[in-house]
This record gives C-alpha cells, structure tokens and sequence, in this order.
C-alpha cells in the first residue's frame, strides 16, 4: 500500500496566522509521504499568509481568492486537486503523524465507502477530551444504517477522507451556508456512498484557536446561513428513503426550537415560518405538529413544557 493512493490535503486559511505553523506541521510530518498540500489564502487580513510562504516544501502549493468563505475555499481546493482522495483540515487543527497513513488502511480495507473518517479529540483550555461518537469502544469498518442510529455527529471538517468523485455526484460545499456546512456535505454523501467510520483518536480540534466560532456560544448565525433553511434540498431523498426523511425533518424541527429562532426575533421568526411551511409533518414528533401549527404564543406554551418535562425526566 505505500504510496499506492495519491491525497489531495486542502487546507482553507483565513486569519490563523497564530496556530497555521503547527497544523501544517502535523501535515508535513505524516508517515504516509504521497500527498499534495492545499492553502486555500482565502483573502487573510493577518500575516497567516507570510507564515506560509516562509514554509519550503515542494509539496505545498498556495492558492490565492477573494474571501468568500470556508466552504467557497474547501470548493477551489476540491477543484485544484490533483489526488485521487481529498483530505481536508482547518486551519487550526491537528493531525496524529499517522493519520493518513491509517486512512490508508481504511480505504483499502472498505474499498466501497465514498468517505471515511476517524475520532476526534477536542482541545479546551490546553485540555484534550475524546469525542463519545456512540458507535463502541474501537468500531471500525462501515457505518450501517446512519440516519436510524442514535450516535452523535461521527465525522468532522478535519477528520474525513472523500473519493474525488464523490464530489461530482452528492455535489461541493454548499456556499450559502456558515453553519453546519460540513454536516450538510456528510449528509449529501452518505445518501449516495457507504461510509467508514474507526474509533481510534488521529485528530485534534483545537477549541482554543484564534477566530474559531463553531463552538462559541456567543455566534448566532442567521437562520439564512443555516442547513436547517435550505433542508427542502433533502426532500427528494424523502420521498424513498423513509429513515432519512425520519432523521432530517426531525433535526430541522428540533433545531428551529433549541437554537431559538422560532421563538426569536420578528426576522427569525418569518425566516423560521418558511422553514416550518416545508416540514413533512407525517416524519416528525406529533409534539412539533403541535408547537407549529398552534398559535405562537400556545406553541410556545407547548414548548415550555415539554421543555420542563424533559428536564424532570433526565433528573429522576
């Protein structure tokens, strides 16, 4: 297997002049060598830019755009690759030395899959913490039955390998979206390709980086920049596919009332009802057919109780 599969690592770069050194080390010092490294400049206003250019290596090529976002610069080094697998990494996280290497082993023992991917430790205040992705202590090998399995999100931005032509088939990054743009790209490819999942920890995601919003409670995406505002491109998959039309109307439905944007300001609200117009109510708890058809102020009742309910239920 040495050297027998050729990896396209692309890696978008916007303002990480503090932390892109270290990430692009933990690239450059794989045990698997048959790579091609991506910096996607994605119109920096730091000196991450000059960072990267002071870095020989002639397996690093840097590209240059206007900025336009993470999932505009993933697409232009999608696009670039010359590999046959793309591997993508933020700009601020991290790579075990073996990472690729053991992504290599994946691919050739679950050759089918159109995407594969391993566990994640999550850096906090200097501290590393395992993902519990749900899936057992050690699991490795194909992903059965994704969208009815209760499990926590198994992949992330930096810890997923994907066959080129993936991307020709479930389609690239979907550029309108800030929030949740990579669940969308996992959930487009895994109704069209099996997928791998290893429990094994080869990524660090760095909590503490500079300019790093997803897990900042304090960011509030408009509901127009979420997945859950553009989910009606999923609904042709609901039509046969029972399960996934089960699993994506409810997280849309959930999400509109955890993340507050039914019950938000008078914008999120109407963005909220165009949202709420497309739900097939036949697929989600009758609990939401009651908040949403209901009059605001009754669902809102609803929802607090249920709310109450729940609380009452996990303390005893």
């Amino acid at each position: 297997m040495e050297n027998e599969y050729s990896i396209s690592v692309v890696i978008p770069l916007y303002n990480k002049e503090k932390a892109i050194v270290k990430t692009i080390d933990s690239v450059l010092n794989q045990t698997y060598s048959n790579f091609e490294l991506i910096i996607v400049d994605d119109g920096s206003k730091d000196n991450s830019l000059q960072v990267v250019q002071s870095i020989e290596d002639s397996r690093l090529r840097i590209i240059h755009k206007e900025n336009g976002g993470v999932s505009s610069a993933r697409n232009r080094g999608i696009r670039e690759a010359k590999g046959d697998y793309i591997a993508l990494l933020d700009g601020d996280d991290l790579w075990e030395p073996t990472f690729l290497e053991e992504q290599i082993r994946l691919i050739h023992d679950f050759p089918n899959a159109g995407m594969w991917g391993v566990n994640t430790a999550f850096i906090k205040h200097g501290k590393k913490q395992k993902w519990e992705q749900g899936m057992g202590d050690g699991f490795r090998g194909y992903v059965e039955n994704y969208f009815g399995t209760t499990h926590n999100d198994l992949y992330c931005s930096s810890s997923v390998v994907i066959r080129k032509e993936v991307f020709a088939v479930a389609g690239y990054f979907d550029e309108r979206i800030s929030s949740s743009e990579d669940l969308d790209m996992w959930f487009r490819i895994i109704l069209h390709y099996p997928v791998v999942f290893y429990d094994k920890v080869l990524v660090y995601y760095n909590q503490d980086a500079e300019n790093r919003v997803a897990y900042d409670t304090n960011v509030r995406f408009p509901l127009t920049k979420d997945i859950k505002f553009y989910f009606d491109k999923f609904l042709p998959y609901c039509e046969s596919n029972t399960t996934f039309s089960h699993f994506i109307n409810n997280y849309v439905a959930a999400g509109l009332l955890s993340e507050g944007y039914y019950f938000g300001t008078k914008q999120e609200r109407l963005d909220a009802d165009v949202v709420v117009r497309k739900l097939r109510y036949q697929d989600i708890h009758p609990k939401y057919y009651f908040i949403f058809r209901s009059p605001r102020w009754l669902g809102h009742l609803v929802y607090k109780v249920v709310c109450i309910k729940k609380k009452s239920v996990s303390k005893g």
